[in-house]
């Protein structure tokens, strides 16, 4: 309902528009819609959305490693990356998570668009996994003019293996290695095998990144890298399967095994039990709404039967 001073000026809402003054200026404004009501398909949609990009952000900061700096929409490229993996999963929303992700998405993913490996390195890297689940880089022949880099005295070959369980919420540096070049020596290339055991049921991802160094304070060597030139990529990833339950339960008295399992900061666990936790709400609200709908049919009176004397 709106009114008029004594001015002639309009006060209140008149239909969709609300009229008012601001600063002794006449003002009509929309009024504010209603938020649709949020369905459970939309809530489950944030949801995961928020549980990739958690798990874009462990994955980035444990391969932090691999290259000095990256570019500015690393961060988006990322996470949108890993969302598709999540999705094309064969699993459900709120029962798939990275573990369950199609890898081809993160395959040759480049940490620093401003100098991507593909475009520095003339010849392409592989990675693979063999049949006794050792990792092996396959490295072309590398010379310092292979490079395509600012100067520097030589170059690094940096090449890291990490080991992820999001269920547990723990990573591990499981190999690093680097192949230093410089004008005398080259790197003739080949197969550089990591013989580390690798755990089981973790997804393990191996990088390749290259490194610029030049002599710094105290003859000691600094890095050339730069958000201009810091070339990184994940080569290849891979789900390795669970240890058989058998193993699981078997006492296991030997040594202790080579890697450290670190904390992630993974808040993915949150999401999918809030996922599960918003279900069960939606299946008791649907099956008491049936319940309900449901009402036994009224039964009619017991009338009596033939001539009735009045």
């Amino acid at each position: 309902m709106a009114t008029i001073d004594k001015k002639g000026d309009i006060h209140g809402s008149v239909g969709p528009n609300v009229y008012r003054m601001w600063r002794d200026i006449k003002v009509i404004q929309s009024k504010p819609k209603r938020k649709a009501k949020r369905t459970l398909n939309s809530k489950e949609a944030s949801l995961e959305f928020g549980m990739c990009s958690s798990t874009a952000r462990v994955i980035r900061e444990a391969f932090s490693w691999a290259y000095k700096a990256y570019d500015g929409g690393m961060i988006n490229r990322f996470t949108k990356a890993v969302r598709s993996a999540v999705f094309a999963s064969s699993k459900e929303v709120g029962e798939r998570d990275i573990h369950d992700a199609d890898l081809s998405f993160l395959k040759g993913f480049q940490f620093n668009n401003n100098s991507p490996l593909d475009k520095v390195l003339k010849l392409r890297p592989s990675a693979e996994l063999n049949e006794e689940n050792k990792i092996i880089v396959n490295l072309p022949p590398i010379a310092k003019k292979d490079i395509k880099a600012p100067y520097a005295e030589e170059y690094g070959i940096r090449l890291l293996v990490i080991a992820f369980d999001f269920k547990e919420r723990v990573y591990s540096h499981i190999a690093a290695k680097e192949i230093r070049i410089t004008y005398n020596q080259a790197f003739e290339g080949g197969a550089v095998v990591f013989d580390e055991t690798l755990p089981k049921g973790r997804l393990v991802a191996v990088s390749m990144s290259i490194f610029g160094y030049k002599p710094g304070f105290g003859d000691v060597m600094e890095t050339i890298n730069t958000v201009q030139w810091s070339p990184g990529e994940i080569l290849n990833l891979w789900q390795l399967p669970k240890p058989a339950e058998k193993e699981t339960n078997a006492v296991v008295k030997n040594d202790p095994p080579p890697y450290k399992n670190l904390p992630m900061t993974y808040q993915g666990h949150f999401s999918l039990a809030q996922m599960a936790w918003l279900r069960r709400k939606a299946e008791k609200a649907k099956t008491s709404s049936s319940k309900s709908a449901v009402k036994q049919a009224p039964v009619p009176p017991d009338l009596p039967k033939g001539d009735v004397r009045f």
